[in-house]
């Protein structure tokens, strides 16, 4: 069995308590999202708002708990507001009361005893609360932040549970008016939706590192793209690494997707330009002698080469940042900077976004692999620009888009040798998990794989070459209702 408790409160009967914007609709979109994944309705416990009381939140909680076995998988999901009161931490019910909290609210030791005393296989606590919940009392006293501590204890020692948390107790989780949805949330559910193929391992599993990597990355970059002033909102992860198993599958969820689509028409998501670039880990300027070189990839020595690199970072980010200032004439308030000092920069512009970043080499920890990324373009003419030719020239080898969902190749590579065009040389490994195109009169080859279709060229190329080039596929691969067999819609050179 899989089972799921989701509590949102966002309007509590205290108006002294401050509400949470869209935790109901997130709630619900989340029981949409978990639902693909087995968790039924039929062993679901949805509380909102008039039916979180404290009364009905332990009732529920603990007989649902209780009823686990060994085999079953628990998600817990929370969203409103927690607090500490003279060391204690509390979550708080729709029927709190700030005059009378001891007795109107439910302590997180006592959630977390469920928790430990349960059978379930696997456990994850979806966590979405913040500081002030009290705002708009005078008179309380003694109410700090939560304490993290009580969670770090017991999710590091646990063999089974892990906790994801929206922020760190002294943040705020954020909410998006454009997104209509906490920020936290929102990405939560990208994640669990398999919406972001490079957080899958094999194309189909996510992780637990995984999805808070794709966390961290995306609330960073989305708090930077919603408010003109910095914000800070740090995603936590707590758990022993021995339990970073996989939360979802996504083989036959997109294979029904897969089967239910069009083929031909999966919208492009996005398209970028980026290098890679091999370097070692001792040529970072960070590496100092006596520093010990990674013989392994794992959460640590990723996080000791973010340290090791992020002086040429943010050398990086501040060049960048003058040249297209310069160039493009951008004033203070058009361009904005995310250095997040984990070994990666952005700076967004109201043309496109420049990202750098570093990484172990998979294949050898000893090495890193620098990325620099051209990608959210807005206005196609500025990439086809002397300025944007002049910042960029002789840096990237490949432009590519991205579907918004799996491509079917089987179709694609059938439909492609169809056409019989002598014009076109095809390749493709005995899965169809890839295919590589040659096609005469367009540079560079050109890899198609069941998320992105993208032009390599052996050496860096000028960007507005490489979009030519790639645009140009759209008339080489005409089908016989000279419908273009991988459309390429929203960009236009």
């Amino acid at each position: 069995m899989k089972l799921s408790i989701l509590i949102a409160i966002e309007k509590y009967h205290d108006k002294r308590i401050e509400g949470v914007s869209f935790a109901e609709s997130n709630a619900v979109r989340l029981a949409a999202v978990l639902e693909q994944h087995d968790f039924t309705p039929e062993d679901r416990i949805l509380l909102i708002n008039e039916q979180a009381t404290k009364t009905a939140i332990e009732s529920r909680v603990r007989r649902a708990i209780k009823s686990c076995l060994n085999d079953d998988i628990l998600f817990v999901y929370y969203a409103g507001h927690s607090f500490s009161r003279n060391s204690v931490n509390y979550l708080t019910c729709t029927d709190s009361d700030s005059h009378d909290l001891d007795h109107t609210t439910i302590r997180l030791d006592w959630l977390l005893t469920q928790f430990r005393e349960s059978d379930c296989k696997q456990i994850v606590f979806l966590m979405d609360s913040s500081e002030k919940p009290f705002g708009r009392i005078d008179t309380q006293t003694n109410i700090d932040c939560l304490d993290d501590t009580e969670l770090k204890r017991f999710f590091e020692t646990s063999t089974n549970g892990v906790c994801f948390a929206a922020c760190k107790p002294s943040e705020i989780s954020y909410a998006s008016r454009k997104l209509k949805s906490g920020i936290w949330a929102h990405h939560l559910m990208e994640g669990f939706d398999g919406k972001i193929l490079s957080a899958l391992v094999d194309g189909s599993r996510l992780t637990c590192s995984l999805l808070q990597a794709h966390l961290t990355r995306a609330i960073a970059l989305t708090l930077t793209t919603t408010f003109s002033s910095k914000k800070q909102q740090t995603p936590c992860l707590y758990g022993s690494q021995a339990n970073d198993f996989v939360l979802m599958e996504f083989a036959e969820i997109f294979a029904d997707r897969k089967a239910t689509s069009n083929p031909y028409s999966g919208l492009i998501r996005s398209v970028a330009f980026w290098a890679h670039e091999s370097s070692s880990v001792k040529g970072l300027s960070g590496f100092k002698k006596g520093y010990a070189i990674p013989d392994r990839v794992n959460i640590s020595s990723q996080t000791f080469v973010a340290k090791l690199a992020q002086e040429q970072v943010s050398q990086d980010i501040d060049s960048i940042f003058k040249q297209l200032k310069s160039a493009f004439k951008f004033k203070r308030t058009e361009i904005r900077v995310t250095d997040q000092g984990d070994g990666t920069g952005t700076i967004i512009t109201p043309y496109f976004n420049y990202s750098i970043g570093v990484g172990q080499d998979a294949e050898n920890p000893a090495k890193v692999v620098w990325h620099r990324t051209i990608d959210s373009i807005k206005d196609s003419e500025q990439v086809f620009s002397d300025a944007f030719a002049s910042l960029f020239e002789g840096v990237f080898t490949t432009v590519e888009f991205t579907t918004q969902q799996p491509v079917d190749l089987d179709a694609i590579i059938d439909s492609l040798e169809a056409l019989e065009d002598e014009r076109i040389a095809i390749e493709y490994d005995h899965n169809a998990t890839r295919c590589l195109l040659r096609i005469e009169g367009i540079a560079g080859e050109i890899q198609v794989t069941r998320s992105t279709l993208r032009i390599v060229h052996p050496m860096p190329e000028a960007p507005r070459n490489l979009l030519r080039s790639f645009l140009a596929i759209q008339n080489a691969l005409l089908g016989p209702d000279g419908v273009s067999m991988i459309p390429i819609d929203g960009f236009r050179g």
